[in-house]
């Protein structure tokens, strides 16, 4: 691990149940410092903060009359996507199809990475790996999926950027490398209509939220 890296996090949790709008998740900010060096590369002990991260934890176990799981995970179009992607039907479990891609655990609680932005002068020197390798040993004891929907940051707000398809394809590609695993969505059949058109072909398309799991429950 890089020692000239360091998260510094802070926390936030209602603890007032009644009144919490989502007990079961506990919200996450931290700020991404490094050692900074002077002009001659000599080490300094001030520090630069190079990027920012915001999680999110979801706890599958937490019970709460007037906050059900899939309201906590409904409070961004993000989330949902997310919160869609990686439990069952009735938003109380994992699904059936995460299992079967990264495998169970004994512990069911979900990570989200809602945020993570590296300053633009600090891209591609592995800090953002780093941070993403972090997780898996500090909230291991906590959460078992870890879970992000993949999206280029450069291009928030627009759609029709002819660069958008390939910084897409190279983000999937990063976080492959750092060992999550897309989810892959399937369109639904509408079985009335099959009835009546015998040729239809149902397309499989993996592309469309590019979520991506994984499992960092100790073996």
């Amino acid at each position: 691990m890089d020692e000239n890296v360091r998260v510094e996090y802070r926390f936030s949790h209602l603890l007032d149940v009644d009144y919490a709008s989502h007990p079961n998740m506990t919200t996450y900010e931290g700020k991404i410092l490094i050692h900074s060096y002077d002009e001659f590369d000599n080490y300094d002990l001030d520090e630069v903060e190079i990027g920012t991260i915001c999680l999110e934890m979801y706890d599958l176990n937490f019970e709460a009359e007037h906050c059900s799981l899939m309201d906590a995970f409904d409070h961004s179009a993000s989330s949902l996507a997310v919160g869609t992607a990686i439990l069952d039907d009735t938003y109380s479990t994992i699904n059936d199809q995460i299992l079967d891609l990264v495998g169970d655990s004994f512990n069911t609680n979900i990570l989200l990475v809602n945020r993570l932005e590296i300053k633009e002068k600090y891209r591609a020197k592995g800090y953002g790996k780093y941070v993403l390798n972090s997780l898996d040993i500090y909230f291991k004891s906590t959460c078992a999926y870890v879970v992000l929907k993949s999206f280029p940051l450069g291009f928030e707000g627009i759609t029709d950027d002819k660069n958008y398809d390939k910084a897409q394809e190279r983000l999937n590609s990063f976080y492959s490398r750092c060992g999550y695993k897309k989810i892959p969505q399937v369109a639904e059949k509408n079985t009335e209509e099959d009835e009546f058109n015998e040729d239809i072909e149902y397309l499989q398309d993996d592309e469309i939220n590019h979520i991506f799991v994984k499992n960092i429950a100790p073996v």
